[in-house]
C-alpha cells in the first residue's frame, strides 16, 4: 500500500502563506475548516511550524520533520517508510513553505483555500503549475474560495 500525500494549506492571493511565524489574516471558518479535515489524521509539519503552533495540531497525529533535531524524521524516505510500516493511507502536509517545497513531489491532491489577503509575507507556498492539477471541487466563501484538486496523471 502506498501512502497518498494531501497538501493543505490557505494562500493569500500571491501565495502569501506566514508573516513572523503567524498566518497574516483572521478567517475563523477558514480555519474551521482546516481543522476539521485535519482531525484524526496524521499530518506533516516541519518542526519550527511545529514548536511555533503546536496546538494547530491537536487532536491530529503529527509527523514532525527537522534536519537539525534528532527526535524528529529527518528526511521524506523516513516518512513514507513509516507510512508503509504502519500501513498509513492518507498523510495531510501542512507547512511550512520548506515543508511544501520538499513534498511537491510526492503530493496528489491539493486542498487549497485561497484567502482575500493581498499583503505583507515572509513565507510563501512553492509556485506550483495549475495546469497540472484537476480542480476536483470548489466552494466559494464571503473572503475565502477553496479549492480540491488532484494531480493530474500525466504529471
Amino acid at each position: 500500500m502506498k501512502v497518498k500525500f494531501i497538501a493543505i494549506a490557505a494562500l493569500g492571493k500571491k501565495r502569501e502563506i506566514g508573516l513572523k511565524g503567524k498566518i497574516p489574516w483572521d478567517f475563523p471558518d477558514e480555519y474551521e475548516h482546516f481543522k476539521k479535515t485535519v482531525q484524526g489524521h496524521y499530518v506533516l509539519i516541519g518542526r519550527v511550524n511545529y514548536e511555533l503552533h503546536e496546538e494547530q495540531v491537536e487532536g491530529t497525529k503529527p509527523l514532525v520533520l527537522s534536519k537539525s533535531d534528532p527526535r524528529y524524521y529527518s528526511d521524506m524516505n523516513e516518512i513514507v517508510e513509516f507510512a508503509k510500516v504502519n500501513k498509513i493511507e492518507v498523510i495531510y502536509v501542512i507547512g511550512g513553505a520548506q515543508i511544501y517545497e520538499l513534498t511537491l513531489p510526492y503530493i496528489s491532491e491539493f486542498i487549497c483555500s485561497v484567502v482575500d489577503y493581498e499583503g505583507p509575507a515572509d513565507q510563501y507556498f512553492p509556485e506550483y503549475l495549475f495546469y497540472e492539477w484537476e480542480v476536483k471541487h470548489t466552494e466559494i466563501h464571503e473572503k475565502w474560495s477553496l479549492y480540491h484538486m488532484v494531480k493530474r496523471p500525466d504529471f
